[in-house]
């Protein structure tokens, strides 16, 4: 019986001393993250090394770590400390979204995209995440890859415009410029300051021939950025379609007055001179 007593009170300071360490340990983490609010990235990184030799599975300290270094732009470190904590914690889906992230800082395209892709497998909802796989799925030219995962992504956040943007683009680039449209068309009303979604919008409809349609886009592209030369160029290709050759040239001009390099060449073409 007194045998079974002293294993019992081993036991319990084995488990005491154990979270007390995890205590002290997780005293410099928070300690660290207000280091990181205060900007002092030095102290910070002392204080999430601290954290980590008092406990060596701390993987939050390591992830931490993994952030400071990358700001302070030792990208090798950073690096390592990601990879410490996913491999403490291999559920973090953060860890690899941030991993993924700094894999495409190094230029490591392949790693990048299989740590984006176990992230939205493992959290479909991860918005930030399914953005950047549908962006790099269209810069490889893999359209159909990247509307699923926009797909994914505004039924993640509806409100949103960035998702309805890049989808309308990947649409356009597939042929498929009704539904361009429709996406720009979202993307506006998502955001009707954007200016980007007027101007993707009215070439879409430039594309199919709407030239009145796509001309009010213009029109209200140049009302919200009025220093921006290039709707000049398509608003004044398109008036010359619709034989108004004088507001045509007015638009050449004023794109020539905002140094478009496209600008001297149409006034050639459609001024004379």
């Amino acid at each position: 019986m007194r045998q079974f007593i002293t294993v019992i009170v081993a036991a319990l300071f084995v488990f005491s001393s154990c979270k007390q360490k995890h205590n002290e340990s997780e005293e410099h983490l928070i300690k660290g993250n207000d280091f990181v609010l205060n900007d002092d990235l030095a102290s910070a990184r002392k204080e999430y090394d601290m954290a980590l030799k008092i406990d060596t599975a701390n993987w939050r300290a390591c992830y931490e770590l993994g952030g400071v270094y990358e700001l302070e732009g030792d990208f090798t470190n950073a690096l390592y400390y990601f990879n410490r904590a996913i491999q403490l914690n291999p559920k973090f889906t953060l860890g690899y979204y941030n991993r993924a992230n700094l894999e495409e800082t190094m230029g490591d395209e392949k790693a990048s995209m299989a740590d984006l892709k176990f992230t939205v497998d493992n959290r479909k909802d991860f918005f930030l995440a399914l953005i950047a796989v549908g962006r790099k799925e269209y810069a490889a030219g893999h359209i159909k890859e990247a509307i699923s995962a926009l797909d994914q992504a505004i039924e993640a956040r509806q409100d949103f415009y960035l998702p309805y943007s890049m989808r309308g683009s990947c649409k356009f680039k597939a042929g498929d410029i009704a539904g361009a449209i429709k996406d720009f068309s979202m993307e506006i009303q998502a955001l009707p300051g954007h200016a980007m979604g007027y101007m993707n919008r009215g070439i879409a409809y430039g594309e199919i021939k709407d030239y009145r349609a796509a001309i009010c886009d213009f029109d209200t592209v140049i009302k919200l950025d009025p220093n921006w030369s290039q709707p000049y160029i398509y608003r004044g290709q398109f008036l010359s379609n619709l034989k108004s050759k004088d507001s045509a040239c007015s638009d050449f001009r004023m794109a020539a007055t905002l140094h478009n390099p496209q600008a001297d060449d149409y006034i050639k073409k459609y001024c004379g001179k």
